[in-house]
């Protein structure tokens, strides 16, 4: 899992590569974007932008890092994955 602060403080290129060589090894269906950021809450947003203009990345690929992969880990129900994406 990644935090904010560590996507926030690797030079997008680099972080983007990292995760490019990440998923070419197999684990896309692995990384999940979460955070405990209580002292810098703006990287929370900033951080999830990185992700979201990966253009490397597939919009499948980017829904499963920042809600699929979590909802699987935490086995959401159906039910409690619809009703979090009514929100």
């Amino acid at each position: 899992m990644w935090t904010p602060g560590f996507i926030y403080t690797q030079p997008r290129a680099d972080f983007n590569a990292y995760i490019g060589r990440i998923i070419s090894a197999g684990f896309g269906k692995r990384i999940m974007f979460g955070s405990d950021q209580m002292v810098w809450p703006e990287t929370i947003g900033r951080s999830i932008a990185v992700i979201e203009e990966n253009r490397a990345l597939t919009a499948e690929q980017k829904r499963d890092i920042l809600f699929n992969n979590a909802a699987r880990f935490l086995r959401l129900t159906p039910e409690e994955i619809k009703a979090y994406k009514a929100r």
